[in-house]
């Protein structure tokens, strides 16, 4: 019979065999720079850019996080081996993707010990819902659902053939009106890292961390908005697609979708990938007919303190 150490007490809840259990031996890390979350991190990610879609890109842009918040940096580690890692970079929520299969509650708890009040997690759906509730479990904090979204991944592009008009590349005297449009497309998206600054000087610092803009004209007027980010162990990801109201129904936006997702291939991508609302079936129905198939379904969770 199995000594009293090895079951649970409200001493040390989490109690478990050495023998038996597969992460006893698992710790983690806190870093205090992104340069060093990078270099522990680059092989894990590497492995599979677009399930880590989101810290790639992040990680990719760092410096433009530099100046504000600290973010939460965490590698979960077993010996000398990486086997996950989790990433908060305000005002974001914390990316809970790349965390290992394991005991929910050990695994919150180790994470709360670095991080107690995230403020949200993101993730793929069935693994975020299972953190996110053992996270209101052992904190009192109360869970809601704000967006679930679809990541997409580029097969065979399909470009239709009807839209008018032609792509145009990006020039400096473009800043004024494109900070426009990324303000309205936060509005209508309800992205919380343009809402939270969506000045010219915003839009530079989004440039200058590796977004490159891609446009869509008709009529000699711009009329569609897409953005790709700079290819990162091969994989590039297509946001920030936007159409104004008035131009909208014309395919301007599957049209400049696919312009963007050329760029980033002639860019050096491999695998070009893009999020799309669930809650909104026009854009996942216009992504699926020009080649996107899907990937994964990701929730974003608020965890609001009481």
């Amino acid at each position: 019979m199995p000594g009293p150490h090895l079951y649970p007490t409200p001493e040390n809840p989490i109690a478990r065999d050495p023998d038996t259990d597969d992460h006893a031996g698992m710790h983690v890390e806190r870093h205090d720079s992104f340069a060093s979350f990078r270099e522990t991190t680059e092989r894990f990610y590497r492995a599979d850019p677009v399930r880590h879609t989101i810290p790639v890109t992040a990680l990719a842009a760092a410096r433009s996080y530099e100046a504000g918040p600290a973010p939460a940096l965490l590698t979960l580690h077993e010996d000398r081996t990486v086997l996950g890692a989790y990433l908060r970079t305000p005002p974001f929520p914390a990316h809970v993707g790349a965390l290992p299969d394991m005991d929910t509650a050990e695994l919150v708890a180790a994470l709360c010990e670095h991080d107690p009040a995230p403020g949200a997690l993101l993730g793929p759906t069935e693994q975020v819902g299972r953190l996110a509730a053992e996270w209101c479990r052992s904190t009192g904090a109360i869970r809601e659902l704000r967006i679930r979204q679809r990541l997409y991944e580029l097969h065979i592009p399909e470009f239709p053939a009807e839209v008018v008009g032609e792509e145009r590349g990006f020039v400096p005297s473009d800043i004024p009106w494109l900070a426009e449009w990324r303000a309205e497309y936060a509005r209508d998206a309800g992205d919380i890292g343009v809402g939270t600054d969506s000045s010219e000087d915003a839009l530079r610092s989004f440039l200058d961390s590796g977004r490159v803009p891609v446009l869509w004209s008709a009529g000699g007027r711009p009329v569609a908005m897409a953005f790709h980010s700079t290819p990162k162990y091969g994989m590039s990801r297509i946001g920030n697609v936007y159409t104004p109201a008035r131009f909208r129904r014309n395919g301007y936006g599957a049209a400049v979708t696919l312009a963007a997702a050329r760029r980033a291939v002639e860019a050096g991508a491999e695998r070009v990938v893009l999020f799309a609302d669930l809650a909104n079936p026009t854009s996942n129905s216009v992504y699926r007919r020009i080649g996107f198939l899907p990937v994964h379904d990701t929730d974003e969770i608020v965890l609001h303190r009481m």
